[in-house]
């Protein structure tokens, strides 16, 4: 049981979830469809970073979509859209490190 929660916590069922809601959110305009992804984001981006000793800058991944939800929430949707492009830009290169080995 253990087992099923940290995969689904920290493994790409995870991140599949966080891109469903943050396109969710960004499409509907509801910033707490963002808020939720961003939620969802903060293990694995943390576990991705080497966490406790952090080694890299991902654990700051869920920043961008707090800071996509804040901009949703103040009506301001291309800044959201444009804050969510990194994210996703990260996301596609894990993708595609982990498909090439």
């Amino acid at each position: 049981m253990i087992d099923f929660l940290v995969a689904s916590f920290f493994g790409w069922p995870a991140v599949v979830v966080t891109i469903i809601l943050a396109m969710v959110g960004l499409v509907r305009n509801n910033h707490r469809f963002l808020i939720a992804a961003a939620l969802l984001a903060l293990p694995f981006s943390w576990f991705l970073s080497g966490f406790p000793v952090i080694r890299s800058p991902v654990f700051l991944l869920p920043l961008l979509l707090f800071g996509s939800a804040y901009f949703m929430y103040r009506g301001m949707e291309m800044w959201a859209w444009v804050m969510v492009v990194p994210y996703f830009m990260t996301i596609w290169l894990l993708l595609n490190a982990i498909a090439v080995q």
